[in-house]
């Protein structure tokens, strides 16, 4: 069977399939689950599912292994930061033991334009990533947090609070 022909049949399989059999699968999934299932499985937390599929579908997520997932998650973090649920994929980033260093962008992004929770999300992908920087991705991230100014007023104070841990290193 071709991928498309494999996702096309995930995706169905999914669509037709109750909150509770996902969940099912997602348990089946952990351990022979393919990298062509993502999509479907990240556009779980956007859709009207149940919270607890939801939770299920996160703590899937942050059990990931495998460093190609990174550009899955950002992509669809990109395509749906303007969505109420995106501080759950947010969550992810800082939850998983992969490697986000790459895409501190779309983080600074989320903390300036989302919604309180989404930016504390972002908040805690940025500190748990700032160990890792190299001297000149730290000085560059610096730089650009100095000069970023929230859309919304009650998260200046996580943006004054990176600051400050940023000039601690």
């Amino acid at each position: 069977m071709q991928t498309n022909g494999k996702v096309e049949q995930f995706q169905k399989t999914i669509d037709n399939s109750s909150d509770e059999t996902i969940i099912g699968l997602l348990t089946e999934l952990r351990e022979r689950g393919e990298s062509y299932m993502l999509p479907t499985i990240i556009s779980l937390l956007f859709g009207s599912r149940s919270e607890s599929l939801k939770n299920e579908v996160v703590n899937f997520l942050v059990d990931l292994k495998c460093q190609s997932s990174v550009e899955v998650i950002t992509d669809f973090i990109r395509q749906n930061k303007k969505s109420k649920d995106i501080y759950r994929l947010v969550s992810v980033c800082w939850q998983s033991r992969l490697d986000f260093s790459s895409h501190t962008d779309i983080f600074i992004d989320i903390l300036l334009h989302g919604n309180y929770q989404a930016c504390l999300e972002a908040f805690s992908v940025i500190e748990n990533m700032v160990e890792t920087l190299s001297p000149e991705m730290l000085q560059d991230l610096k730089r650009r947090i100095e000069t970023v100014k929230p859309e919304n007023p009650e998260t200046q104070p996580l943006v004054w609070e990176l600051q400050k841990l940023l000039n601690e290193f």
